[in-house]
């Protein structure tokens, strides 16, 4: 093997990991700076997407709070029970919370018509928009109960979903606190 040859070979093999390198160099800011606005990353134990959302929905609660004049919700009127749960099961936490909601939605909506709560409101799509057309809750609130829905449905349904304690801790205190909020009406 010549020199000319041996230099053709160790370019040969240097090429690729070099230009790896360079272009990672030169799209490292453009890349730092689409992250934020990922609507879903997984790996491994991460779940950007649900965690996205939640806090959506925590700065939206605040914000209804703040209109109403309200305080933010604090997390003490949240059932122990629920808090206590997502230590076993985020999951299940999630979706006992969801049922917190549709259980107190069915009850104020079924007392309009004068009857008992039963399954002719459960189910069904059209219950956010019927606390709106009675005056329950108003369109955020409305906004807030249908990604409530969402994020139940993401957590029943997805094969793999792994969780933090905080955001389903999150999750249960805005679930907690909508449910309230329509019983109180």
């Amino acid at each position: 093997m010549d020199i000319l040859t041996f230099i053709s070979e160790l370019i040969k093999s240097v090429a690729w990991p070099v230009t790896a390198v360079a272009l990672v160099a030169l799209l490292r800011k453009p890349i730092v700076e689409l992250i934020p606005l990922l609507r879903r990353l997984k790996y491994k134990e991460l779940e950007l997407e649900f965690a996205q959302e939640i806090l959506e929905l925590k700065a939206e609660a605040a914000v209804i709070a703040q209109e109403k004049g309200e305080e933010a919700p604090s997390g003490s009127s949240t059932p122990s029970n629920l808090l206590n749960l997502v230590a076993f099961s985020t999951r299940a936490a999630i979706m006992e919370a969801w049922l917190e909601v549709e259980s107190a939605a069915v009850s104020v909506a079924s007392s309009f018509w004068g009857q008992s709560s039963s399954d002719t409101f459960k189910n069904t799509q059209k219950l956010g928009e019927y606390l709106l057309q009675c005056k329950v809750i108003d369109e955020k609130q409305l906004d807030v109960f249908n990604k409530l829905r969402q994020l139940r449905n993401k957590a029943t349904h997805a094969q793999e979903l792994n969780l933090s304690e905080n955001d389903a801790r999150s999750y249960v205190q805005l679930a907690s606190d909508l449910a309230k909020h329509i019983r109180k009406a």
